[in-house]
């Protein structure tokens, strides 16, 4: 298989680096094709390297590039084998070639390209019939969400640092504080103090009120922004409160 790899690989519409080839094998649905809302084109690559490497692909239409959702890069050892890659849009696109390639994990250098000619066309409509994919398509999909399931599980058991502690507390009692600091500081300063106030109250205000629209909602990531902003916007305001107490002590 290794013989086979390198010798597509020099011969056919691929460019490969000694030790590394990559080359798509099959497809589905085969070109040319017509694909409705967030239908995905599949594509299984053959890889042969001799470091790790992520294979990773884009899609073009008369040479440049159209942006996709697709199904990520995962790390792959040296070895053989062989992954599958896939693109899907929701909006109308057009799509005549697709490049893949290898690309080194600790350089991000591109050891390993090969493209093919393709005629798909998405139409950015939702198709009612159900298309039952090949084999080789489920088998990579249950290898993908096993292997999502392990990372999971790894992330989640993995040892935690006492910074990462210190970190999540901080972001979330940032929250509480900000917004009494806030009512604190808009209650006490006046003039130019007050209008300094007032600018992360502004933007401040739409997240807490985005965050309240999606706690009634349902979401459980509710106070996802919040804990993003409050902490920039309570080092603001702690930055304001000294300034202004240095102000009226050096007066």
């Amino acid at each position: 298989m290794k013989g086979l790899f390198l010798l597509v690989a020099l011969l056919g519409p691929a460019s490969a680096s000694a030790g590394v080839a990559v080359q798509v094998l099959e497809t589905d649905p085969m070109s040319p094709a017509v694909l409705g809302h967030w239908e995905s084109f599949y594509l299984r690559i053959g890889y042969e390297t001799d470091r790790p490497i992520r294979v990773r692909g884009e899609a073009l239409f008369e040479g440049k590039p159209v942006t996709s959702m697709t199904s990520g890069a995962p790390l792959h050892q040296a070895g053989t084998g062989d992954e599958m890659f896939w693109f899907a849009y929701t909006a109308p696109a057009r799509v005549d070639r697709i490049r893949v390639w290898a690309e080194d994990e600790r350089t991000r250098q591109r050891l390993a390209q090969s493209e093919i000619s393709v005629d798909l066309t998405w139409t950015g409509q939702r198709t009612e019939a159900v298309r039952r994919p090949p084999e080789w398509v489920e088998r990579f999909k249950a290898e993908q969400e096993r292997r999502a399931r392990e990372d999971a599980a790894a992330y989640r058991d993995r040892p935690t640092s006492w910074l990462e502690v210190g970190v999540f507390f901080a972001a979330m009692w940032s929250i509480p504080i900000y917004f009494v600091l806030q009512i604190v500081a808009l209650w006490r300063f006046s003039g130019g103090w007050r209008v300094a106030a007032v600018l992360p109250a502004v933007p401040m205000a739409l997240v807490l009120a985005h965050a309240i629209y999606a706690y009634y909602a349902g979401s459980n990531l509710f106070p996802l922004w919040l804990v993003f902003t409050c902490p920039p916007a309570l080092i603001y305001l702690l930055v304001l409160l000294a300034m202004r107490r240095l102000r009226r002590q050096a007066g």
